[in-house]
């Protein structure tokens, strides 16, 4: 069976340093036996990095019968049947095709199947069927492996983790300093979008390189260009906040190991399962305290931030309430409108209605400021550190531990007989709710101190003036409520600091604070 046209399929499931050479050894010696029958090669596919169990689309494959639907081959070579096809649905189009366009498959390890007879699709059914039990008990021993290795606190490789060396193990100590940054800086109200302007001012990156496709449009539109068999490597992305938040809401930052199970994954999204999926601490270390962790997280997935307000540059933007009767919106920084000749300057203005509050930035500013330190300078500002209901955080964590071994053992007191069905269920229910309790308190112990650095500084005046718009805008909220009144027709109240010192009385009378 000379002069056959002829597509050529390979295929490597893992490729995890995007060289290539699994499928260059099987082009080598499918060309080399389609040289020796004298096949014409007219067609040749690839899916590097793909596996074929059928839970990733394999454009290379989907071209390969498409070729045959259209007549454009009659046989297929591949190195062997685990490299065509390892599922029944597609062993089933396969056939189908094979049946309908007398196609023949050859392989460099097997024989040569005639799909237009019986015994040919028999075989190649049997031989699909022997491949996929093999990757089938080839999982069962992976997931298996996977569960192990999370109960004794290993890791089992994947992606570089940000923090740690391709390990994720050994800490990366530029990294790491970002990450633990972050963790403060989100518990001191600092945006996630401000996070991720940091990091790549400190010129990090994301740990994974992007991909971009590279085979002119070929590939369905559904396929990712991670999947593209002629993708390319480009540099690793930027940060922005969408990426920040999965890394500060990992677990393995706090040094905590967890295990995400196929049914976890089929109810919820593997990152959010992450945080039900804890099983114990881990082998290497954490970057930030579990408090601290679990303060973070309970901050990033409160519904109330589900649309986050942005801060935005105003001081009090978000923060100060309209003073106009029954209103109590808050109030957002805006441009006043130029006027006979004069630029138009930053006012806060209300949210609501556009006729209610319209107040210079400046002087509101600079005498809320004034106020805050005047507070904090004050002897009695120790007071407001008081805490003699702090939660002890080693104590939390061993009982937390506790807990997570008992639900652990629950499995092994139903095998025993020691506990019927109904009663690990009704057992488990407790143990979870004491967990959940366990963890909210340790997230109120993790909680980052806003007061207690500025109230014990040397210098509270040049602490506060340190601080950066986000942070002192957080202290604020935490000490008074502002409500801003309009000021009254034709008052001014200057434009430098000297100017509002003289009038401040008069800026005074028109901003109420309340302390908390």
């Amino acid at each position: 069976m000379a002069d056959v046209d002829t597509v050529i399929y390979l295929r490597q499931s893992q490729d995890r340093t995007g060289d290539e050479l699994g499928v260059a050894r099987q082009r080598e010696d499918t060309r080399k036996l389609c040289e020796l029958r004298g096949w014409r090669v007219v067609a040749e596919h690839s899916d590097n990095d793909t596996s074929a169990s059928g839970k990733r689309q394999r454009p290379g494959f989907e071209a390969v019968l498409a070729a045959v639907q259209e007549g454009r081959a009659a046989c297929v070579v591949a190195w062997d049947m685990t490299r065509l096809t390892r599922n029944a649905r597609d062993r089933l189009r396969l056939l189908e095709l094979g049946k309908r366009h007398g196609l023949t498959v050859a392989f460099v390890r097997g024989t040569d199947l005639d799909l237009s007879t019986p015994a040919g699709r028999l075989t190649a059914d049997i031989l699909g069927s022997v491949a996929q039990h093999e990757i089938e008990q080839k999982s069962d021993r992976q997931r298996r492996a996977a569960l192990q290795a999370a109960e004794q606190g290993r890791r089992i490789g994947g992606r570089r983790p940000f923090g740690y060396e391709a390990d994720g193990v050994t800490i990366r100590e530029p990294e790491a300093a970002a990450v633990r940054d972050a963790y403060e800086g989100v518990l001191a109200g600092v945006p996630l979008g401000r996070v991720a302007a940091d990091w790549n001012a400190r010129g990090l990156h994301t740990p994974q390189a992007r991909f971009t496709h590279g085979c002119d449009g070929a590939c369905p539109a559904s396929v990712r260009p991670r999947a593209c068999p002629k993708r390319t490597a480009t540099e690793p992305s930027e940060w922005t906040a969408q990426t920040v938040r999965p890394v500060l809401l990992n677990p393995r930052y706090a040094g905590l190991r967890a295990h995400v199970t196929e049914a976890l994954r089929e109810v919820m999204d593997p990152r959010a399962a992450r945080l039900k999926a804890i099983v114990g601490p881990a082998a290497w270390e954490g970057l930030v305290s579990e408090e601290t962790w679990r303060a973070v997280v309970e901050l990033l997935t409160d519904p109330s931030r589900a649309n986050p307000a942005r801060g935005g540059k105003g001081l009090l933007t978000g923060v100060a309430l309209c003073g106009v009767p029954e209103c109590g919106a808050t109030v957002h920084r805006g441009a006043a409108p130029a006027r006979r000749g004069r630029e138009g300057h930053a006012t806060y203005r209300c949210r609501a209605a556009l006729g209610h509050v319209g107040r210079a930035v400046g002087p509101v500013d600079w005498w809320v400021t004034e106020v805050v330190i005047g507070r904090l300078e004050r002897p009695d500002a120790a007071l407001l550190l008081a805490d003699d209901k702090r939660p002890d955080a080693v104590k939390l964590r061993r009982e937390a531990r506790a807990l997570r071994t008992r639900l652990d053992n629950l499995a092994g007191l139903l095998a025993d007989g020691t506990l019927t069905e109904t009663g690990v269920r009704r057992e488990s229910a407790k143990l979870r709710a004491k967990l959940e309790e366990v963890e909210r308190q340790q997230a109120d112990a993790g909680r980052a101190d806003i007061l207690g650095p500025l109230i014990n500084a040397p210098d509270v005046r040049a602490a506060v003036e340190a601080l950066d718009t986000d942070r002192l805008r957080v202290v604020i909220d935490t000490l008074m409520t502002v409500t801003l009144l309009p000021p009254g027709r034709g008052v001014r109240f200057g434009q430098d600091v000297a100017a509002w010192e003289r009038t401040a009385e008069r800026i005074s009378a028109s901003i109420v604070i309340d302390w908390r």
